[in-house]
């Protein structure tokens, strides 16, 4: 005696909790690679390199982390209050007051780094972080750009002189993260396609003038 096929509302509801799923898993991602933490882990590496010391590469670390906050708390503010549409901004109006806020941030890390005496390759590099981030910015004005692809990107890139096995590491998780903001429908593939070749480009040829 043969078993009766699903019925088409069971294979839908099915196909409803897969895709559930699946959503989920890529909005995990876009957490846990989110743009900021990619930049610390950036940092920890580089600082790591170039220092060989585990208490200076923390105090890197914590620089970097200060310099953010101020820009992340505000958003978390914002977003809990209602003001924004979500933690990771999906309108790009919201954008206009927290993308100079957490450059502003940046910058002040670029100070601590100077006055720290950072390598130069962390100072250049976090100079190709500003720059490239001013970009960004204005981009945003006008385009809802992907941040978390461009900076995945972005961060992969500043790694041409160090190393290439990390690089290309770092991209993977690029490539992997533009693909959960697709997931999520935060961002549109052009958006995302346009965030990798932005983070790449940009960075690339900026590592290209400052430190090859």
């Amino acid at each position: 005696m043969s078993m009766p096929e699903p019925s088409k509302a069971s294979d839908q509801e099915l196909a409803l909790n897969r895709s559930d799923q699946l959503r989920n898993i890529a909005d995990g991602v876009s957490y846990g690679l989110h743009p900021a933490v990619l930049m610390v882990l950036t940092v920890i590496l580089i600082s790591g390199h170039a220092r060989n010391s585990l208490a200076l590469t923390l105090m890197d670390m914590a620089i970097l982390i200060a310099g953010l906050l101020p820009g992340l708390l505000y958003i978390y503010i914002r977003t809990k209050q209602g003001h924004f549409s979500h933690y990771h901004l999906l309108l790009k109006e919201e954008r206009r007051i927290v993308l100079p806020l957490l450059f502003l941030g940046m910058v002040g890390s670029f100070v601590l780094y100077a006055l720290t005496q950072a390598p130069a390759i962390m100072l250049r590099g976090m100079l190709i972080g500003l720059l490239a981030g001013a970009g960004a910015i204005l981009i945003s004005r006008f385009w809802k750009i992907s941040l978390h692809a461009a900076v995945a990107m972005g961060c992969a890139a500043l790694f041409i002189p160090i190393s290439w096995s990390i690089l290309l590491g770092i991209s993977a998780l690029g490539i992997v993260v533009g693909i959960s903001r697709l997931v999520v429908k935060h961002h549109t593939p052009a958006q995302v396609i346009g965030g990798w070749i932005y983070g790449l480009g940009v960075t690339s040829l900026l590592v290209w003038i400052l430190l090859v």
